[in-house]
């Protein structure tokens, strides 16, 4: 008998995938932003720029990944198909 999977049983969250990619994006305007350092009286504005744009990225990555760990009760990083979470996934959804 195959397992039908939905959303909201398949273990993983739809946030993780944006906090992945901010984290990915976060990541990468921090190492541009290292890189023009180098050169940080030609390119001020610009360092300011990827500056920001990295701790933007870099913060709301970690606002998602405490949102879903603290309100959602879900892991960030890995599915919960535990015990555990199948059956607080079925006394919270199907009562």
């Amino acid at each position: 008998m195959a397992t039908h999977t939905t959303r909201e049983t398949s273990g993983w969250h739809p946030l993780s995938m944006v906090a992945f990619t901010t984290l990915l994006l976060g990541g990468t305007f921090s190492a541009l932003w290292l890189v023009t350092l180098n050169d940080l009286p030609d390119n001020k504005p610009t360092n300011i720029v990827y500056g920001v744009v990295a701790l933007t990225l870099l913060l709301t990555t970690a606002g998602i990944f405490a949102y879903l760990s603290q309100k959602v009760d879900h892991s960030p990083m890995l599915p919960d198909n535990t015990p555990e979470e199948i059956k607080r996934y079925l006394t919270r959804v199907r009562g």
